[in-house]
């Protein structure tokens, strides 16, 4: 479970004029890891400020470096800890619906920025294909079944990236030779 609280993430990417919100900027560091390892937080870092991260305070860099490590750590967890970084479930329905939309896109930038020109496994491809649809979500959402549908969609979310994460970290099958 990440430890960080998304209002402080939030107001580090607000204050810094970042190119994205909290949610889309874990996404596409999400994404990133995914489709390579060895991205690196300098790497993210630049993607999501751009100009704005020489700006960046000591205090606000440890904020970003921390959510960089844990979410290192949640996505080799064995026991399959790793949380997409949300609102809490105290926000409104329809805010934490558009951060969720954010999320998926920032996750698919990612993955295409660190995965670029890449066969995609098919499993992997219908995922992708998925988050692609729900990052058109519309976040005008409230009620019973409303709420219902975000936890199930927020979890398919969650379970889908383990997916394409555990696809894109195989080793590829050898290829075949003609003798």
């Amino acid at each position: 479970m990440l430890k960080l609280s998304y209002q402080a993430v939030e107001d580090v990417a607000l204050t810094n004029e970042a190119s994205v919100g909290a949610a889309e900027a874990h996404g596409i560091l999400t994404g990133m890891l995914c489709a390579n390892a060895a991205a690196d937080c300098e790497q993210w870092l630049s993607l999501v400020f751009e100009e704005a991260r020489d700006g960046l305070s000591e205090s606000e860099e440890a904020t970003l470096r921390e959510l960089y490590d844990e979410t290192c750590r949640l996505l080799d967890a064995v026991d399959f800890s790793f949380e997409l970084f949300l609102p809490d479930d105290n926000a409104p329905l329809a805010e934490r619906a558009d951060a969720l939309s954010g999320w998926c896109q920032g996750f698919l930038y990612g993955v295409g920025y660190a995965g670029a020109g890449r066969d995609w496994p098919e499993d992997c491809a219908e995922v992708l294909r998925d988050l692609a649809d729900i990052a058109r979500l519309d976040a005008n959402a409230s009620g019973e079944e409303d709420e219902a549908a975000y936890t199930e969609v927020s979890e398919f979310v969650r379970v889908g990236v383990q997916l394409v994460r555990g696809d894109l970290r195989q080793p590829a099958p050898p290829k075949s030779r003609l003798h």
